[in-house]
């Protein structure tokens, strides 16, 4: 191996300066630049962003969330669909959560499929009869 003439080691180092010289332009350029955001950031999955602590949705956002419950329903097969009111939640409505239903003395079938947490009437069936220690129903005599 022959050494390296002075003139082509000078040569060498000029390039090699010239090439990071212009990759460090680059990057500056790059970094000046205002940055995009991520793919990921555009397909979160929630529709509207969390609302900080204190803040209640607008009417508007509450009436399009209650349209898009609706219309899942709808395509799932369910009819009769009635969302809590909630101006009045005294009236009577068809779509419940799991512990609402219990307390309402109805219990979920095993395997149905809830809607954002959300089951409907046709998805439950009553409360069994309570049973005894034993596993045999309560009879209770009427005396007539």
């Amino acid at each position: 191996m022959s050494p390296i003439s002075k003139s082509d080691l000078d040569q060498i180092s000029m390039t090699i300066a010239s090439a990071m010289s212009q990759g460090f332009a680059q990057l500056t350029q790059a970094l000046a630049q205002p940055s995009q955001p991520s793919p990921k950031a555009a397909t979160y999955r929630y529709r509207t962003p969390f609302l900080a602590k204190g803040q209640r949705a607008s009417p508007s956002d509450l009436a399009s969330k209650d349209q898009r419950i609706l219309n899942a329903f709808t395509r799932k097969g369910f009819k009769n669909v009635v969302l809590r009111d909630r101006n009045d939640p005294s009236k009577p409505h068809t779509v419940k959560p799991f512990k609402l239903w219990l307390d309402s003395g109805r219990v979920v079938r095993k395997g149905s499929k809830s809607v954002l947490g959300l089951f409907h009437i046709d998805q439950t069936d009553a409360l069994p009869a309570q049973a005894s220690p034993k596993g045999k129903t309560k009879l209770t005599a009427v005396k007539g």
